[in-house]
């Protein structure tokens, strides 16, 4: 039976997108979601979703039902964090895809989140691995899957601290993500493994004041043989940060060499470099007027026919946070609408996290939205986001759902 699952896993994981460009887009008229919904998942599992979730139809047959592959971010209870690999049937109940040949966990950093390592000092994502998206590369054979991943450095100097130095990693599998690389001791990684978005500054070599910086919380989208990301950009301490996402994209059929170059979207075009490049927002508003965005879901709504970017606007000065939505004909444009409200996502947003001295709390961190029946990275007029309730750096968490649905005009 396993020897059939593989074969329905790559058939699944070869379908490329098409896009109806011959239809005319529509505008949104509402965009909703219903009440969160409990999931069911592993009690192992401690901080699920620990960044955007990506959920791979399977095909039916006479041996399986419908089902998902999910490919998660959490740590597992006595051990470290990193990628998790699930199976569902009913997008309700959620267990480990052993049965389809997958570990519990098939990525993770060399050490201990909370640890430093003299010989992994320097490695990029020393203390965490954890997976954004996972695509088929449509250059390569069916099973042939790219990670796109959030990588974190929290040892300056040998020290470990909360804060963190992010870049966004990029590793391959070659037998439907059972398998990545090892990490590799080296601030740039190996050809296999390695960062493909990295802030201008580099790592200090300490932190007398730390705070988060990097390229991070990554969630990428293809579109043919385009492959995008969005992203998050603190500065860290000192530096300004605009609270804007970002967005870089890398054409995976003119790779000319084992590494992966990403540009970078800055004040009008992809003309930066992927690693120490600058960069700007891209979206025409901030959405949310005094609060910064993060967490952003890139997918091809089949019912608009357009792009449809939902994410998280957090108000610190107003203790709220809300999902937003914005819709584009071109990602080689980035022509966005004004981000809009999603009707029903709106909660109070508690920073720093009770009982402790970090993080913010939120029903609705790590918004990964899907649609039954379609491809993946493709959305309908209605479907499922899954996120996170809870805090984004300790407990308590949950991972639950809700029903959106949109309604458009011509």
């Amino acid at each position: 039976m396993q020897k059939f699952f593989s074969a329905a896993v790559a058939l699944a994981l070869a379908a490329r997108p098409d896009f109806a460009w011959a239809q005319a887009p529509l505008t949104v008229q509402s965009f909703t979601v219903g009440p969160d919904e409990t999931l069911t998942y592993p009690s192992t599992l401690v901080n699920l979703p620990d960044e955007h979730t990506t959920f791979m139809p399977m095909p039916c047959s006479s041996l399986t039902a419908c089902g998902y592959l999910v490919f998660g971010s959490s740590s597992i209870k006595g051990g470290s964090g990193g990628t998790v690999v699930l199976e569902t049937s009913d997008l309700k109940n959620f267990n480990f895809a052993t049965d389809l040949g997958y570990a519990d966990q098939v990525m993770t950093p060399p050490v201990a989140f909370t640890t430093c390592d003299p010989d992994f000092d320097v490695e990029f994502d020393e203390n965490y691995s954890a997976p954004g998206t996972v695509v088929q590369d449509p250059t390569r054979a069916p099973g042939h899957l790219i990670m796109l991943y959030e990588a974190e450095n929290h040892c300056p100097g040998g020290v470990w601290q909360q804060p963190f130095y992010a870049t966004i990693g990029f590793a391959r599998s070659h037998d439907g993500g059972r398998t990545w690389p090892a990490p590799a001791d080296s601030e740039f990684g190996d050809a296999a493994r390695h960062p493909v978005l990295k802030l201008p500054a580099p790592e200090p070599p300490s932190e007398p004041m730390p705070a988060p910086m990097g390229n991070a919380i990554p969630s990428a989208f293809l579109h043919q043989s385009e492959l995008y990301v969005v992203y998050t950009a603190p500065q860290g301490t000192g530096a300004v940060n605009d609270g804007l996402l970002r967005i870089a994209r890398a054409n995976l059929a003119e790779v000319l060499s084992p590494l992966v170059h990403f540009h970078k979207w800055d004040n009008g075009s992809f003309s930066q470099p992927g690693i120490g490049g600058s960069d700007t927002g891209f979206l025409p508003s901030r959405g949310c007027p005094t609060g910064f965005q993060t967490m952003a879901d890139l997918s091809w709504n089949e019912y608009l026919n357009q792009f449809l970017l939902v994410y998280v606007c957090a108000s610190l000065p107003q203790g709220v946070g809300a999902w937003y939505y914005s819709t584009a004909t071109s990602l080689a444009q980035q022509d966005w609408t004004p981000p809009v409200l999603v009707t029903g996502s709106q909660f109070t947003l508690t920073a720093p996290c009770p009982g402790i001295t970090s993080g913010a709390e939120f029903d609705g961190w790590y918004p990964s939205l899907m649609s039954p029946g379609a491809s993946q990275g493709h959305t309908r007029r209605t479907g499922k986001a899954f996120f996170l309730n809870g805090c984004d750096t300790g407990k308590p968490r949950a991972f639950m759902s809700r029903h959106f649905t949109i309604t458009a005009g011509s």
